[in-house]
């Protein structure tokens, strides 16, 4: 059978069980509700572990079913595009496409890339260190790939290095998988970050930054030293055929670049001060959109940003979080959590023992849930459940569960950025399998190190209820 012909017999299958679900009895400790949400849920994860349809399609297919459910109304199903996760895609979807157009990004990227001056463990290490300061200029990860790799390319080439070579290997596995890390930092920084926030709650800018810079930073700095060993020692740069000039002068600033380093300077300073003035994370955002599309400040066309804007990702964020809630509010998600915790009381006594099996969990359902919303969707009241009835902090959990959804990638497809760099053609999948499992080692062993850090900041690992 072929691929094409699996995948059309995943919609129908789909449905059956939906309709299976609302047929049969529910099951010991279901409401009849709870029982169709798990229905939808089934349904939404197949569709999108194996994309036998485009994401979009799958998300309209979830919000079709959640409004047949019991008790739903429209209204229920779509809640999820209400929430400010989806405009604040928007609006950082015009910031990234106002920093690729101005080239801004560009200046930023190839000045690293060409500073290096043919040392390639130079240039590894100066963009290792680099991420986190990039993730403030452009937030998005997709981004800041589609804008650094052909940077990196670039240099490459002009050392000489070959393409199956292991430097080029270490850069663009670093740029998949480690690269996404600096974005969730910031609460503004990507799709894990604010749809965690969001369902977690009580977040601002700066809390957010506080209590995850120092883990997720620690990832990507062990993470890069840890795929250094993995792929071996660097191969040299060719020697130049003529003596290394030095760096030419950068151009002075163009009037669109001058134009997006103010919006983004004041938009991250509206991020900064959001305990000040209660702003959400989104009205920035789309202030800063509306800045950026609309003359004479403005630097790209209506048509532009509509090329940049993925509807598909927008429904299926909108559709998950709808599906959160009604797994939340129909009891489905307590149902799992507390299936889960009969598991864990019988191989963990100890609330460290507990976090190590929930980082191995976590990674092991995301390996069939690829788009991380879905996951965080799905997995974070599950381990809130699991938090309150282990007497553990329900918001320190909630976050080692996104640490986990975003450090641990074992598939190329996992994430966008992560297919992004490896269609680059310069690492294998196999690779990213062996740097995944570091990096589920380096999980687990930064989240149990972060955990007197996280005290200090008034988030300890026993709840205080």
């Amino acid at each position: 059978m072929t691929v094409k012909a699996r995948n059309e017999l995943y919609l129908p299958l789909v449905l059956l069980a939906y309709v299976a679900a609302r047929l049969t009895p529910p099951m010991a400790g279901l409401t009849e509700a709870g029982q169709a949400a798990m229905g939808v849920a089934i349904a939404g994860m197949i569709l999108w572990i194996f994309e036998a349809v485009p994401i979009g399609v799958t998300a309209l297919i979830v919000i079709v079913l959640l409004a047949l459910n019991p008790g739903m109304k429209l209204g229920n199903a779509v809640h999820g595009f209400t929430s400010e996760v989806v405009f604040f895609l928007i609006g950082v979807t015009a910031l990234g496409a106002a920093v690729e157009a101005s080239g801004l990004a560009q200046r930023a990227a190839r000045f690293l890339a060409l500073s290096a001056r043919r040392n390639p463990s130079r240039l590894y290490v100066q963009m290792i260190v680099s991420l986190p300061a990039l993730a403030f200029l452009v937030p998005s990860a997709i981004t800041r790939n589609a804008i650094m790799i052909p940077a990196y390319r670039e240099a490459l080439d002009r050392m000489e290095v070959p393409r199956d070579g292991r430097t080029g290997r270490a850069l663009m596995l670093a740029l998949g998988m480690l690269n996404p890390l600096a974005s969730s930092a910031l609460l503004t920084g990507g799709i894990a970050s604010i749809a965690a926030a969001t369902l977690l709650g009580g977040f601002s800018w700066l809390h957010w930054f506080s209590l995850m810079a120092v883990p997720y930073y620690a990832l990507i700095f062990l993470g890069g030293l840890y795929l250094r060993f993995m792929v071996g020692e660097f191969e040299p740069a060719r020697p130049a055929a003529s003596p290394v000039e030095p760096l030419p002068a950068a151009p002075p600033f163009s009037v669109p670049e001058r134009r997006t380093l103010i919006v983004l300077a004041v938009t991250a300073l509206l991020w900064l001060t959001d305990s000040w003035h209660r702003l959400s994370p989104a009205i920035p955002a789309l202030m800063a959109a509306v800045a950026l599309l609309s003359p004479p400040l403005g630097v790209i066309s209506w048509k532009t940003f509509e090329s940049k804007l993925s509807w598909g990702l927008i429904l299926t964020v909108g559709a998950s979080i709808s599906l959160a809630r009604v797994m939340t509010d129909s009891g489905a998600a307590a149902w799992l959590g507390n299936l889960a915790i009969g598991h864990l009381e019988t191989v963990a006594t100890v609330p460290i023992a507990i976090l190590v099996l929930l980082v191995i969990a976590v990674a092991t359902v995301h390996l069939a849930i690829t788009n991380l919303a879905a996951c965080l969707a799905l997995l974070i009241p599950i381990a809130v459940t699991i938090a309150e009835a282990a007497h553990l902090n329900p918001v320190l959990c909630g976050l080692v569960v996104t640490l986990t959804v975003d450090a641990v990638i074992l598939y190329p497809v996992q994430t966008a950025a992560n297919l992004l760099a490896y269609e680059a053609g310069y690492f294998s999948s196999a690779d990213v399998r062996r740097l995944g499992l570091g990096m589920l080692v380096l999980t687990i062993a930064v989240v149990l190190l972060v955990l007197p850090y996280w005290s200090m900041l008034s988030l300890p690992l026993r709840s205080s209820l």
